[in-house]
Formats: structure tokens, sequence, C-alpha cells
């Protein structure tokens, strides 16, 4: 019974850890006017994004239609919410839903349907693919989603982008060219990767904590609001990415379409968010949670599946 409570307790360890730590201690987060939550995460995404991209094989990334069906639904979850609530007349939850249906897929998934005893590559080359176009479709969309269409605004958001994504892609590419074991490098540190991963869960939970306790004043109406919505876009994902699939890849594409990189979301709705930015970020944060129990319910399942059927196997 416990050992298939392992692994999907280390997914809600650091959670809790952050929310209670930050309640006893009461960490500050903003030291003289720097936000060392973003700053944090900023690193830890860069330094995990890098990992990753050590490790992709190019030859087996084997691009199919599911993945591209993925990918336009990607999309259509981050803009379609968004006009829908904005014409509403609910600012703060349109850019919620926005940072929240946008992110792509996140580097953790392949590794959680390795976990599952699935299609590794298929989940790695949905990752690849939903990672580059949608940072290329945020230098377009995020000046517009901000009300802030002039150049220097979209330049800031360029650089970003590149500072996350092109500064790992291009220092991957520099590595696997000149280090021939790269690959396997990179995999022996696959346990650092994860324990980041933790840090920036602690961190994340921390950070919110933190916001809620600074905002006494705060709506716990529109944070509800911004929680069922993140719930709601979160089982939307996993069932259409199953159901726009083929059978044998149903799976893999619930997986790529439902599992998100919210630590750049959060990071990129922290800084683009607005005067609301916190606010906002809650949106992906909440995010954090629902994915995580799902694949933390998958990971349980399957595992007592596995052990049930070894168990008949012996007699």
């Amino acid at each position: 019974m416990w050992k298939v409570l392992i692994r999907p307790a280390m997914i809600f360890i650091p959670f809790v850890l952050g929310i209670l730590l930050q309640s006893v201690f009461r960490f500050s987060w903003n030291v003289n006017g720097v936000e060392i939550s973003v700053w944090f995460i900023r690193i830890a995404l860069m330094i995990m994004f890098f990992q990753i991209c050590v490790q992709i094989n190019l030859s087996k990334l084997k691009p199919r239609k599911e993945h591209f069906k993925v990918l336009v639904l990607n999309i259509l979850m981050g803009i379609v919410p968004y006009f829908i609530l904005k014409e509403s007349g609910y600012e703060t939850l349109a850019l919620a839903a926005f940072f929240v249906g946008i992110t792509p897929t996140a580097n953790a998934a392949p590794v959680v349907m390795g976990f599952l005893g699935g299609n590794v590559e298929f989940v790695l080359t949905g990752f690849a693919i939903t990672n580059i176009f949608i940072d290329l479709i945020l230098i377009v969309l995020l000046p517009f989603i901000s009300g802030n269409g002039s150049f220097d605004f979209a330049l800031k958001v360029l650089l970003q982008l590149l500072m996350l994504v092109g500064i790992p892609i291009l220092l991957a590419a520099i590595v696997r060219k000149t280090c021939r074991n790269a690959r396997n490098i990179a995999l022996r540190f696959r346990m650092f990767n994860f324990g980041l991963w933790c840090s920036t869960l602690f961190v994340i939970a921390s950070n919110a904590t933190e916001f809620f306790e600074s905002k006494p004043d705060i709506s716990w109406t529109s944070s509800i609001e911004i929680a069922l919505i993140s719930l709601l876009i979160c089982a939307m994902n996993f069932w259409l990415g199953r159901e726009i699939s083929s059978r044998r890849h149903a799976r893999e594409s619930s997986q790529v379409l439902g599992q998100k990189n919210t630590t750049l979301t959060i990071f990129l709705a922290l800084v683009f968010g607005g005067e609301n930015a916190a606010l906002v970020s809650l949106g992906p944060t909440f995010y954090v949670l629902w994915h995580n129990m799902y694949n933390a319910l998958q990971m349980y399942f399957y595992d007592k599946r596995k052990i049930a059927k070894n168990k008949s196997k012996r007699f």
C-alpha cells in the first residue's frame, strides 16, 4: 500500500511544506524591491529547460498529426476563455484564464509518462512542438493581451522569452556538439532536475501563501473563481487531449495537453499580468495543484495495477 503512495507524495510534500513553513516563518520574497521568487523561478526554469534539451534525441522526435491538434487546442484554450471572460467584464479572471490555457507542455511530462509506462518519445515530441510554437506566439499575444502594443513592450516580451527558452536551447546545442556523452551525463542528473522542480513547487506555494497573508482585504470570491476556472481548464485539457487522439496515443496526447509548464506562465503572469499580476498568477499556480493531483492519481492506480499484476504472475 505505502509503495504506491511514494511518488504521488513527492508531488504534494513540497507544496504543503511551502504553505506550512510560510505560515510559520513568514518569509519575505521581496527584498529591497527585488522579487526573489521571480528570479528563483526564472533561473530554475532555465536550468530545467537546458537539461531536458540536452537529453532530447532529435532522431526520435517524430511529429504526428495528434501533436498539431494538441498545439491548436493549446492555443484555443488560452484565447477562447480569455475573450469570453473579457467580454463578460471579468478582466482579471480573463487574464488568469489566458495564462492557464496558453501554457505549453511541462518538461516533466515525459518523466511522468515514463512512470506510467507510456510512449515517452511521443510526449517529448509534443513538449518540443508546443514549447517552440507557443513561445513564438506569445511574442505577439502578450502585448495584445496586456493592452500594450508598443514596440518596446514587444521587445521586452521577446527578450524575456529568449532568456527563458533561447539561451537554454543554445547552450544545450553547444554542449551536445562539444561533448559526445552529454545526453548520458544529463540523464545522471535527473534527480537534480526533480529536486529543482520540487523546490519551485515549494517557492510557488510559499509565494502564493505570502500573497494571501499580505492582502487581508483580498476578495476570496475572486480567488475561488480563479481556482474553479483553472480546474475546469485542467479537466478539459486532459479530456480533450484524449478525445482528439487515436486510441494508441490517447494517454500520451492527454498528458501533452494536460500537464503544463506552469513555472513559465507563473513567471510571465507576474511580469506581464498588470496591476493585479499576483492575483492573475494564481491561475497557473492553482493549475500546479490540479494537474499534479491528476498525475498523482494516475501514478497511484498505475502502480497499484502493476503490483497486482506482478502478484498474480507469482501465483
